[in-house]
């Protein structure tokens, strides 16, 4: 049996978003929805047919399908199952697959209905992350040189 998670500060999505302490803290369901959003993000696997997709990912294919799954699902292992599989999405760690484990334990209908209403705000803020990671990477490539 494992322990949950009970220091944000362990979990891989508390990370990325230590990289932009400027935007303002979710919390409830918004949280959630946003902590899926990165593993999500995080988990594609760029050299498959997403890949090929990089210039319209964030504007038309991952909210198109993100929303598409929370309309179809009832719960969030199938939201997560239909985007997975849609958009060949895996947790790449331990880290990552005990906080997905956890998330989708969560109340599915309130991140559903955030997922659903208010996707396009929370993948802008995922992009931001991922902009703020992919530069944090970039500055510790430069000093290491």
């Amino acid at each position: 049996m494992t322990t949950p998670l009970t220091d944000h500060d362990t979990t891989p999505t508390h990370t990325w978003l230590a990289t932009t302490p400027w935007l303002p803290q979710l919390d409830g369901p918004a949280a959630t929805a946003e902590a899926l959003l990165l593993l999500v993000h995080y988990g594609i696997d760029w050299d498959g047919w997403v890949g090929d997709h990089r210039t319209t990912y964030w504007e038309r294919l991952l909210p198109e399908r993100v929303v598409a799954a929370a309309l179809r699902s009832r719960d969030l292992r199938t939201w997560w199952t239909l985007l997975s599989r849609d958009l060949n999405t895996v947790p790449r760690t331990a880290a990552q697959r005990r906080e997905l484990e956890q998330l989708l334990a969560q109340p599915a209908r309130p991140v559903l209905t955030v997922l659903r209403s208010q996707s396009e705000a929370l993948l802008l803020r995922t992009r931001l992350v991922a902009d703020a990671v992919r530069e944090r990477r970039v500055v510790r490539v430069g000093v290491e040189r």
